[in-house]
């Protein structure tokens, strides 16, 4: 990024100029570096799923050449945690490291923390762990659990319930990759409800009457949520329309246990979906990508379940 009439905008050049001259990036020189570069580059805020699909085959293309030891993915950090997350999948089971960082602070900027960001992310791919990991702040994080939780400091992302010493246990390896032949995106519709106190629920009605593929709910603390009789009445619709809904919880350390209250139970009794502690951009990314392979609500249901990278660590 750089400056530009309206703020900061994207510019080519800045940051492989860096790689060559700054003495923080030294380690870097060691290695023979080969660029991919979007034309015309874009805000991660203009990123789509097809970018998703685009980035995973430039790098499929460039492993099947036999001369790739690692990727670095660079990335906005605005939608960073949907693409780390998308990734994770698209990419489940590659046999090399893969590492995707960004800054707070544009590379040619007092201050910057882009700098040490690229340092981390060639420990990760030095790493050899062959996975796709985040190297924004202090440590490395699993791709499949970031999310972004801050615009104020540095160490802009975090990943809830995980620590270091969880890399010792190796990411889940799919018998057979689900994904392995999507490359063209196409729209899919899925739906994201946040519950609040004094909730109105046109929104969830219009997902279901829509035939939304599948709907997530932010509900309150363990899963929980009103006892209202149209919420009630709309989840026996999304059931008798065959509409998955998955649960997730609104809090950032929070885990989805239908059993625990009351009022988590009506969700078990339409056959909702836990999601653990998954992030919103894990859920909604492996439902987005699952819903572009297959019209099977219950095929949906089971390919959410079964773990494709550490989303549900």
């Amino acid at each position: 990024m750089v400056d530009g009439p309206k703020g900061l905008t994207p510019s080519a050049g800045i940051i492989e100029q860096s790689m060559q001259t700054a003495a923080e990036l030294d380690a870097w020189r060691a290695h023979r570096l080969s660029w991919e570069q979007w034309q015309p580059l874009l805000d991660s805020s203009d990123l789509n799923p097809q970018h998703w699909l685009d980035i995973k085959m430039l790098i499929v293309d460039a492993m099947s050449q036999g001369n790739l030891d690692g990727a670095l993915v660079i990335h906005g950090t605005d939608t960073l945690s949907y693409s780390a997350a998308a990734l994770s999948y698209l990419l489940a089971g590659c046999e090399i490291p893969v590492v995707i960082t960004g800054s707070m602070l544009p590379i040619g900027t007092k201050n910057t923390d882009a700098l040490a960001n690229l340092a981390l992310a060639l420990k990760g791919l030095e790493s050899k762990r062959a996975e796709v990991m985040v190297a924004v702040g202090d440590s490395l994080l699993p791709a499949a659990k970031v999310t972004k939780a801050t615009t104020f400091k540095h160490q802009a992302f975090t990943a809830c319930q995980w620590q270091d010493v969880q890399w010792n246990t190796p990411s889940p390896k799919p018998k057979t990759h689900p994904f392995s032949q999507l490359s063209q995106w196409k729209d899919v519709k899925i739906g994201l409800f946040t519950l609040f106190p004094g909730t109105t629920f046109e929104t969830l009605s219009m997902m279901i009457s829509g035939d939304y593929r599948a709907i997530i709910i932010n509900a309150f603390g363990n899963g929980n949520a009103p006892s209202n009789p149209t919420f009630l009445e709309l989840l026996a619709q999304a059931t008798e329309k065959n509409i998955p809904i998955f649960i997730r919880s609104q809090c950032y350390e929070g885990s989805v246990d239908f059993e625990l209250y009351a009022a988590g139970a009506m969700f078990k009794e339409h056959n909702a979906i836990e999601c653990g502690h998954m992030s919103v951009e894990a859920v909604l990314t492996k439902l987005q990508l699952i819903s572009a392979i297959t019209h099977s609500s219950e095929e949906l249901v089971s390919l959410f379940k079964a773990p494709l990278s550490r989303e549900w660590q």
